[in-house]
């Protein structure tokens, strides 16, 4: 079996001229260089270098073996001399795969920002609902927000996904605000998601702890977070939006958050990709960035009390302020 070690070395003693300058580049002893030229040998069955105390002199085989295999080996040397030049500093296309409901958030602000960190790196983003192989499908990396389907795939939770059910000041004046989650069922809802399954919410209680499960009949259905809030806003209903994504018209007063001592069972929102094993660095650095991030705004919502706080003091770290 080809042993390209010992080509290597044989091209490069023929290259230097001598056994002694061939060790000194390539930073082994001398004797070992001769030991492995002349376990080439060995291995071919035919003598490549005539030897003397002086010179050495390539025999007419050698000769035509040299010529035969030192570009070739010296362009596999240069290939793997640019890929760790690659990973050195990340190259190339990332595929990266999320619910549509993330594409209506603040992933695109993530993805700027990683992209002005590595500018050689391409990101290419398929947003979708519907079921997908990560690996078939040939993406890098696949954001989950919920339960990840695929256990055969490596993950990475980011944060969790708190969600609030809100519904618009015009809605609130004709129909009442509800006061307790049963009244929700009587509301008209609007549902982000597919298909005629009920709007289902589960509730927890801040204080008592007490859980509540409701089933709302939507008056519409999307799979658009963003067509989603635009019709809560112009009095479509009460639905259930991430709040983060919601933020902007909770601030404003154009959406009112119901029910503020219950919580709903928040999401975790994470990462997953093929396996651990010869990571591509653009990959790594994707996931160390999108962890640091979205820890750097756990940190600073954890720290004030009520979600119009969290929400201003977030909006201004997007912003650099």
């Amino acid at each position: 079996m080809l042993d390209l070690n010992q080509l290597s070395v044989f091209i490069r003693v023929v290259d230097e001229g001598s056994f002694t300058a061939a060790a000194k580049s390539l930073g082994m002893t001398k004797s070992r260089v001769s030991r492995m030229v002349a376990e080439l040998e060995e291995a071919l069955g035919v003598r490549l270098l005539q030897r003397t105390t002086r010179q050495l002199h390539l025999t007419e085989v050698g000769h035509a073996y040299y010529s035969s295999c030192s570009q070739s080996v010296k362009e596999i040397h240069e290939a793997h001399r640019m890929i760790a030049d690659r990973e050195a500093s990340p190259h190339g296309l990332l595929r990266i795969v999320a619910p549509v409901i993330a594409g209506s958030g603040l992933m695109g602000h993530y993805f700027a920002r990683y992209q002005r960190l590595y500018p050689d790196v391409r990101i290419e983003v398929t947003y979708t609902d519907r079921q997908f192989n990560l690996i078939q499908d040939g993406f890098d990396l696949g954001v989950y927000i919920g339960l990840q389907p695929d256990s055969s795939l490596v993950s990475r939770i980011l944060t969790e996904s708190n969600s609030v059910i809100c519904a618009s000041p015009a809605y609130l004046a004709e129909h009442g605000v509800p006061q307790v989650p049963s009244e929700l069922a009587a509301l008209r809802s609007v549902k982000i998601g597919e298909g005629k399954q009920p709007l289902h919410l589960a509730l927890t209680h801040k204080i008592t702890g007490e859980t509540v499960e409701v089933d709302i009949e939507p008056n519409m259905v999307t799979n658009l977070i963003a067509g989603a809030v635009n019709s809560i806003v112009h009095g479509a209903g009460i639905g259930e939006v991430p709040y983060l994504l919601a933020g902007e018209e909770i601030l404003s007063g154009h959406l009112i958050p119901l029910l503020r001592d219950w919580q709903i069972r928040p999401q975790p929102i994470s990462l997953a990709y093929p396996s651990r094993q010869y990571l591509p660095k653009k990959v790594r650095l994707f996931i160390d960035f999108m962890v640091d991030e979205l820890a750097q705004v756990d940190k600073i919502i954890q720290k004030l009390e009520t979600p119009e706080e969290q929400l201003s003091s977030f909006r201004a770290h997007l912003l650099g302020q």
